[in-house]
């Protein structure tokens, strides 16, 4: 049985949020709803009209909002503020915002969001107050719960746990939400406010770089999601008997779980959905967030190549051109233009894209008749000199460490000591670390850097000495 919503007070709930005011009304109720709820409230403050009115003037302060209330170029008195704030404040009582309250204490009369405004106040408050919640939070808020499980056996932080992992997909999509936003709003910018380069470079620092880039470094669902694989390990290592207890509590808290587990621990069943639902969100939601940033910086960089090669101003050609174009009297702007059609008949006009733009002469070089392949003795000399050349000083691992197994008879030998008669052994020195400290080398050398520098005719480098495991090399690991 669901109970009806508009009834009462109720019945036209929405109607101060339908009015030419309706941005300020909406501003008011979230103000109102952070000096009650919000992180900066003072709960030891009753709710008086007076504060109410007081939050309508800050309110009315700003202009933007100022202006959709009263009227443009109107001289507007403190008496008409105080008009306008008198008349909100009983809109929002009228229709079951806010209603009157007596303090049980004093019995003093003051005023009490009703529960419906305060929770429809909290919306308003959080899609305007994006920077101020932090990321991943539901995330952060699972890894503390499982925690805290962990430490106390609480099944009630175990059910905290499930639900804020049920709800992290919500995070990512919020992130992926945000760059849609702002892609959508970056064109509009550009356009309605006419920005700069100097304006492009402060918005990337500010509103990119230092609101978001900190989130993905100090924030990351990585992190995070190996944090809380590794609690539900700890969980499910639980000694048994401990285990059960905690099933018994977990049905006894939540009966709910008894139709979704079966005959499975509810324990080990809520561990399994959680990572099962932390991992569905880093999979699928990051690699569409990672997208999302992709495809806002293509957008970025393009608009930005636009604003550096297009120049529409009064100095430019295209400027003078226009210029030149309106000052002609109608009889004379056809011949301009048809005298301007001829001058630019042979121009190529191309849009600017994101990839690499080629030219008319390469294009034709591409579709260009192939001259006949040719093979003789004098071009298969040409090839094996090239691919004799390229492979002249091509030495894999193996091959290092196998010039290097004569030397490493005593147990260790240092580079200087390693002779260089010719390229062949200067290079096999020269690629002695690397091939110690290869996933091979590993296995029966250690490479240690020595103090002192050694030259040779070929190069001069540091010194290294390579001591090997004899028991490994006996044993014919290498």
């Amino acid at each position: 049985m669901t109970t009806a919503f508009f009834i009462g007070k109720r019945e036209q709930f929405f109607r101060p949020l339908t009015h030419g005011d309706r941005e300020c009304c909406a501003a008011v109720l979230r103000s109102l709803y952070d000096r009650v709820q919000g992180p900066n409230a003072d709960y030891s403050e009753a709710l008086t009209r007076d504060l109410v009115l007081t939050i309508v003037f800050q309110v009315l302060a700003d202009p933007s909002l100022r202006a959709v209330v009263f009227e443009p170029g109107r001289t507007v008195s403190a008496e008409d503020e105080r008009t306008y704030a008198g008349e909100l404040l009983r809109k929002l009582k009228e229709h079951g915002w806010i209603e009157d309250y007596k303090d049980p204490i004093d019995l003093k009369p003051t005023l009490k969001m009703t529960r419906a405004g305060k929770e429809v106040s909290e919306v308003l408050s959080n899609l305007d107050n994006s920077r101020a919640r932090t990321r991943q939070r539901n995330m952060r808020s699972a890894k503390k719960a499982l925690a805290a499980f962990v430490a106390s056996q609480d099944v009630d932080e175990l059910l905290d746990g499930y639900d804020f992992a049920a709800r992290v997909v919500q995070d990512l999509q919020d992130d992926i939400e945000y760059f849609r936003l702002l892609i959508q709003s970056l064109t509009r910018e550009a356009l309605e406010q006419k920005v700069a380069w100097s304006e492009f470079n402060e918005f990337i620092e500010k509103r990119f770089a230092k609101e978001y880039a900190v989130r993905l470094v100090a924030d990351s669902a990585e992190r995070h999601r190996g944090q809380i694989v590794e609690l539900l390990d700890q969980i499910r290592l639980m000694p048994e008997a401990a285990r059960l207890g905690v099933d018994a509590n977990l049905l006894q808290r939540a009966s709910w779980l008894e139709a979704q587990v079966q005959s499975r621990s509810p324990t080990l069943w809520l561990c399994d959905r959680m990572e099962s639902m932390v991992e569905a969100a880093c999979n699928l939601k990051l690699p569409m967030l990672r997208s999302e940033m992709n495809n806002y910086v293509r957008r970025f960089t393009s608009l930005l190549r636009q604003a550096l090669s297009l120049d529409y101003s009064a100095t430019s050609p295209l400027g003078r051109a226009m210029s030149l174009l309106k000052e002609q009297p109608q009889p004379e702007r056809e011949d301009f233009l048809d005298a301007l059609a001829a001058r630019l008949g042979t121009a190529e006009l191309r849009l600017p894209g994101a990839a690499l733009r080629w030219t008319v002469r390469d294009r034709e070089a591409e579709h260009g008749p192939l001259a006949p392949l040719i093979v003789d003795e004098a071009s298969r000399i040409e090839a094996a000199m090239r691919r004799a050349e390229a492979e002249a000083f091509a030495f894999s691992d193996q091959e290092v460490l196998a010039g290097l197994l004569p030397h490493l008879r005593d147990g260790r030998v240092s580079l200087d000591q390693l002779p260089i008669n010719n390229a062949v052994e200067a290079v096999r020195v020269m690629h002695a670390v690397g091939a110690a400290r290869s996933s091979e080398g590993k296995r029966f050398l250690k490479a240690r850097k020595k103090a002192e520098v050694f030259d040779t005719p070929y190069f001069s480098a540091d010194n290294f000495e390579l001591e090997a495991d004899l028991s490994a090399l006996a044993r014919g690991d290498t």
